[in-house]
């Protein structure tokens, strides 16, 4: 693969993370991971930016145009539910007929539940 162009501002996520694409989710573990899914992820509906959550839940903002990431500005942190919610509407666990469990959400740490689901991604 050419050398990919991608920059970070601010501070960068702490892996690993999901990037939300409209047609499906990728995760990443290490920043070159993280640089192929943002690249070949779609922004969902009229956003011009694609959406990556941390594994301590904090957005950040992929701007293709300009190939950069950085924190998100608007809505700062996910809850694990919106994270569930989100793996489990989306085109992935679709097709490996798969969702992870809404059950206990208080006893499970949110790390745990990204990690969990960016290796699922991942398989």
């Amino acid at each position: 693969m050419d050398q990919i162009e991608f920059k970070i501002l601010f501070r960068g996520p702490k892996y690993p993370v999901i990037v939300v694409s409209a047609d499906r989710l990728y995760s990443a573990f290490d920043i070159n991971q993280l640089a192929e899914g943002c690249m070949f992820s779609v922004p969902i509906e009229n956003k011009n930016y694609i959406q990556v959550v941390d594994s301590t839940g904090n957005e950040f903002w992929y701007k293709p145009e300009y190939y950069t990431l950085s924190p998100g500005f608007v809505f700062k942190k996910w809850t694990k539910k919106q994270i569930i919610e989100t793996f489990n509407n989306s085109e992935n666990a679709k097709m490996i007929s798969q969702e992870y469990s809404m059950k206990s959400l208080s006893s499970k740490r949110l790390d745990k539940i990204i990690h969990d689901i960016c290796t699922i991604l991942k398989s």
